[in-house]
């Protein structure tokens, strides 16, 4: 990871502009509606929350540019959870386990849209694997509030208590765009707060 995020590709190509990303983003929302598409966004694979984080950002990193009709969304979202898992060093999926499990979610949440198997086959994925490294010019470092956060509560003394709440908070940011508009630490400083309040 690299160690300052002001100097980072994070900071000076992906912290974006929300009148820019709205206007990319109204193509899409003419046949979505904001919450269509934030769910279309928030289905997730079972793996470690670090590795669901990137890959959430990458896939935002790439519509934010690139209409939801560029590439098929059921295509690109595993193939943002194969980088990621390279990235975090989670470990390269299975190609087994990733088509599975993208199966498995097409037929449990999507089941209306798409009646049978997973489209692609991992030749797909690694081919649009190069599309998604070209769009964000092999910026691959990810900051996450969840350090931040977790130096917050720290410093409070009250880890046990506000811990798992800000976490299941952090993860819920993922499905909107604040990964897209603020920094990380930033993020973690409201929720921080919010909690805070709530505790009080």
């Amino acid at each position: 990871m690299a160690g300052n995020f002001w100097q980072s590709s994070h900071y000076l190509q992906w912290v974006l502009d929300k009148q820019d990303l709205m206007k990319e983003r109204q193509k899409d929302l003419k046949f979505l509606t904001e919450e269509e598409y934030w769910k279309c966004n928030s289905a997730a694979l079972y793996f470690m929350q670090q590795v669901i984080a990137t890959a959430t950002v990458y896939f935002k990193r790439f519509y934010a540019r690139y209409s939801l009709k560029s590439i098929d969304p059921v295509l690109m979202a595993p193939t943002c959870v194969f980088l990621a898992s390279k990235v975090e060093e989670f470990g390269v999926v299975s190609n087994t386990r990733l088509i599975s499990a993208a199966t498995s979610v097409l037929k449990t949440r999507f089941s209306y849209a798409f009646p049978k198997e997973f489209p692609f086959r991992m030749n797909h994925i690694l081919e649009c694997e190069f599309y998604l490294l070209e769009l964000m010019d092999c910026c691959l470092i990810v900051y996450h509030p969840y350090s931040p956060l977790l130096q917050y509560v720290q410093d409070m003394g009250q880890e046990d208590m506000l811990l798992p709440l800000a976490w299941r908070i952090v993860n819920d940011t993922y499905r909107t765009d604040l990964c897209l508009l603020y920094p990380p630490f930033m993020i973690a400083l409201v929720i921080d707060f919010f909690q805070n309040v709530l505790k009080d």
